[in-house]
């Protein structure tokens, strides 16, 4: 077999799921796919139904349950790797055993050498076909036989590797097309063919007769386990298998559990364990090295590459790779122009372009608005380790420029580095070592100029912690590093706080920083972070101890699972909880009976029914339908009592979600003159909750709002409305900007606005600029302002509209709660240059009201 999968599956009863792909138009993938789920660059947006294995051959091939050609024309394309080939020959197999009369032929396209396929066919099949039973050459009458088994319809013709088949036209697609029509009895085939994903999306595809199913990703953990589980076995050391789970599913192995979901490189994987002696390497990059070195025996038989060709691809892949992070819009997703730059001519044969598509570097994965290719990385993991690969220096992460930021570099703050920098700290050259050495030192001793910090619980800037966490990751790449232990120490200090012996007190750090080093800790060499943690835990005099002790065991326990100290610290809190449970059924059928025994039961006791539907089963339509008819004619009952009149809305409420009954209904109590206005600010919440968006619900709020009756109490009610009414109403929303502005509500009543602002108005100017003034407000007391940068930090979007927060934040004299925690917002999402000015250029309302408190001081003296 000569074909590109044939190494891809060694387990051959582990089967790839497929997806239907019902193409009307050009897909459109996301274009921003993080790196931890490279492999979704791939999929198929527009898949109808899934078919597992089993199901695919019953419905698909045996019944031939397809719209287009019923059964006879299938293509199976998928990503290099995912096992195309290894399915087909489970189809053959198949078809063989389970369908009478079937005859199978199988062809390996790339064999054809510019032969058409009836060609070659009557010609070098047939010839090595008669040869196996001892003959020399195929007669005229065997190959009229041959034919005539075609004609019956009873030939199964498995075409393997459309994207391998030479074409004179360059479009393998449009040649078999060509070729399906002008022979007479290849068309009375069924046919099953296989191609990778970037020519069948890429080329303008001829054959539109056929069904599209594509290959998926396995599962992970259930396939991923099952395939190692079945590998291991079959080589006899299937305790092996079990070491490997369990090193997939550590912290820190994200990128490399969605890198295995792939067969291809879960083969990868399962030889380097393999012949690892059952050990993964120390670094990710150690581990991508052995995946490259790997990649390259792959097909090397079909596609031989000399040494210094491998070096001068492997040169400017890295260059790409680099460029395309740092540059390109849409980094993970190249333009063929952008590839041209680094790789030469995608038409030229003996390019390095042409060379990393053969060897399947890159793939195409579609095409742009200007209808020309569009390439990715084998996977986005790959690219960020070839961009590592490129990188020499250790200031291209990193030039601070300490008064000055906007001349220096900072990529160190740019998550999509993060992975790169990782990668590059794991390169094990001899020469980068003092390198790496010297970029940690940089950034644990990194100074952000933002602020001088003399408040416990804080000891750094905002861009200090995030350089000095990035350390702590890195260390677990460079294990060299000299102040190791001294990271994790610190790490484990942020994380859960620490005891000042000068004030004999408990002395814990902001929730921000808190939850970073808890994070970090799981990123971190986990050699340095266990002592630390088994310290605390030894400790006896924790502020809340049962709660941090619960904590720090289970940080302890994910970094080290057999951590004897964790698993004793942890034991009392698992022990404690208490097991029970009832089957959704037997409690559905309970409330179905008791609603049938007795309609006009109490509304009391209706609204537990309808309560506990929704919460145990949601599905159950019957019983809701039901229970929304009963609930709909109490309300409209005229004798209705006030309290039972709210009882009902509550319960409609719960279970009327999308019900044109229930809408209807709470519409009608809108309207109603008997209800008062705590009755019609609960139906039209309830309204709005049931069908977002009721511009009916919107307006009876506002009109309430606008009343010069309604009270505070009232006036708080209707703000938290709108707050879960309709996210980006405009009405709404300037309805809420309106009440926060005004002087004649109280604090209680702006902090609703506020809160329902943080809600619905995410990216909403006139939103923002209320909250601002909110922030710097002294007509306000402190909690209201604490609550305005809360609301702040839900709704902020851009750096523009950060800037703003982050000049009046600068101007507090000790940031602490919700203003330290917005502070800390924005400089997670700004770039570190614009956080620095910003925070050095106070704004003018800032300055007039500073100097206005120094001539009062002043005049006072």
């Amino acid at each position: 077999m000569t074909s590109d999968e044939g190494v891809a599956l060694q387990v051959d009863d582990v089967y790839v799921p497929l997806g239907l792909v019902e193409r009307k138009k050009q897909s459109k993938r996301q274009d921003n796919i993080s790196p931890e789920q490279g492999s979704e660059l791939y999929k198929e947006t527009e898949i109808t139904k899934t078919f597992e294995h089993d199901a695919f051959l019953e419905e698909v091939l045996k019944q031939q349950n397809t719209p287009k050609s019923k059964g006879r024309r299938i293509a199976i394309i998928g990503e290099p790797g995912a096992g195309k080939t290894t399915l087909l020959q489970q189809i053959a197999n198949w078809v063989f055993c389970e369908i009478p009369q079937s005859v199978v032929i199988w062809v390996s396209l790339a064999d054809l050498q510019e032969q058409k396929l009836e060609e070659y066919l009557l010609g070098t099949w047939l010839t090595a076909a008669v040869r196996k039973k001892g003959k020399s050459e195929p007669t005229q009458q065997q190959k009229d036989d041959l034919i005539a088994l075609f004609n019956q319809q009873n030939v199964w013709l498995l075409l393997d590797g459309l994207d391998e088949m030479s074409a004179a036209s360059g479009n393998p697609l449009t040649e078999i097309s060509r070729q399906f029509r002008e022979s007479g009895f290849i068309s009375q085939a069924r046919i099953v063919l296989t191609c990778r994903v970037n020519l069948w999306d890429g080329s303008i595809n001829a054959l539109d007769n056929f069904e599209i199913y594509r290959t998926l990703d396995f599962s992970y953990p259930q396939q991923v386990e099952e395939f190692i589980s079945k590998w291991f076995t079959k080589i006899e050391i299937p305790e092996t298998a079990k070491q490997l789970y369990n090193a997939l599913k550590q912290p820190g192995k994200e990128r490399i559990r969605d890198l295995v979901k792939n067969p291809l490189r879960l083969t990868l994987l399962c030889l380097n364990w393999q012949s690892g002696e059952g050990t993964l390497p120390d670094t990710q990059a150690g581990l991508y090295q052995q995946f490259v070195d790997d990649f390259y025996k792959w097909k090397k038989e079909e596609f031989p590459i000399k040494s210094d060709q491998r070096q001068q691809l492997n040169i400017k892949l890295g260059e790409l790779a680099k460029e395309a992070i740092d540059k390109e819009a849409t980094r993970f997703r190249l333009q063929e122009n952008f590839v041209t730059q680094f790789l030469g001519d995608a038409d030229d044969e003996n390019s390095l372009f042409k060379l990393a598509l053969k060897r399947g570097w890159l793939n195409q994965v579609g095409i742009d608005t200007n209808r020309k290719p569009v390439y990715t990385f084998f996977h986005a993991s790959f690219q960020e380790y070839f961009a590592a690969k490129a990188i020499d220096d250790w200031h291209f992460f990193l030039n601070h420029v300490p008064n000055n930021p906007s001349q220096g570099t900072y990529r160190i703050f740019e998550p999509k580095w993060k992975q790169t920098i990782l990668l590059w700290l794991g390169r094990e050259e001899e020469n980068l070592k003092q390198q790496k050495q010297k970029f940690i030192d940089a950034l644990v001793n990194f100074k952000d100029g933002c602020g001088k910090w003399d408040r416990e619980g804080v000891d750094k800037g905002f861009y200090e912690y995030q350089a000095y966490f990035l350390a702590a990751a890195g260390i677990s790449e460079f294990r060299d590093y000299s102040r190791a232990d001294e990271i994790g120490a610190k790490i484990a200090k942020w994380g859960f706080g620490y005891f000042n012996t000068k004030k004999q007190e408990w002395i814990i750090f902001a929730n921000a920083i808190e939850n970073e080093a808890k994070s970090a800790l799981q990123q971190t060499d986990r050699t340095k972070a266990i002592k630390p943690l088994e310290k605390l835990l030894q400790l006896k005099n924790l502020p809340n101890k049962s709660r941090r002790n619960y904590a720090a065991a289970e940080s302890l326990w994910q970094i080290d699972p057999k951590n004897e100290q964790a698993i004793n610290a942890l034991a009392p809190f698992l022990l404690s909880k208490e097991a029970f449970g009832i089957g959704n059924e037997q409690v559905i059928s309970d409330l179905m009976q008791l609603g049938q025994l007795k309609k006009e039961f109490d509304n009391t006791a209706r609204q537990k029914v309808a309560s506990t539907l929704e919460q145990f089963d949601a599905n159950n339509r019957q019983a809701i339908d039901e229970e929304i008819d009963l609930l709909v004619q109490y309300l409209q009952s005229k004798d209705l009592s006030h309290l039972n009149r709210i009882r009902t809305v509550f319960s409609l409420r719960g279970i009327g979600t999308g019900n044109k009954k229930a809408i209807s209904a709470l519409e009608q109590l809108l309207q109603s003159q008997n209800a008062d206005d705590y009755t019609h600010s609960l139906a039209a919440d309830s309204l709005g909750k049931i069908d977002p968006g009721n511009e009916k619900a919107i307006a009876a709020l506002v009109q309430l709002l606008q009343s010069p009756d309604v009270d505070d109490y009232m006036r708080k009610l209707v703000a938290e409305s709108l707050g879960t009414i309709d996210p980006g109403n405009e009405k709404a929303i300037a309805t809420l900007v309106k009440l926060l502005e005004s002087t004649n509500v109280d604090d209680l009543t702006r902090w609703q606005a506020a809160s329902s602002l943080g809600k619905i108005a995410i990216g909403n100017q006139e939103a923002i600029a209320a909250l601002v003034k909110l922030l710097h407000s002294t007509t306000v007391n402190d909690y209201t302002r604490r609550y305005a940068a809360d609301c702040l930090g839900k709704i902020l979007q851009n750096n523009q509209d950060r800037s703003i927060v982050v000049k009046v934040l600068s101007n507090y004299w000790k940031l602490d709660g919700k203003y330290y925690d917005l502070a800390w917002q924005c400089a997670q999402n700004m770039p570190y240059p614009n956080f620095y000015q910003a925070w050095h250029q106070h704004s003018f309302f800032t300055r007039t009201m500073r100097s206005s408190k120094q001539i009062l001081f002043t005049r006072i003296i």
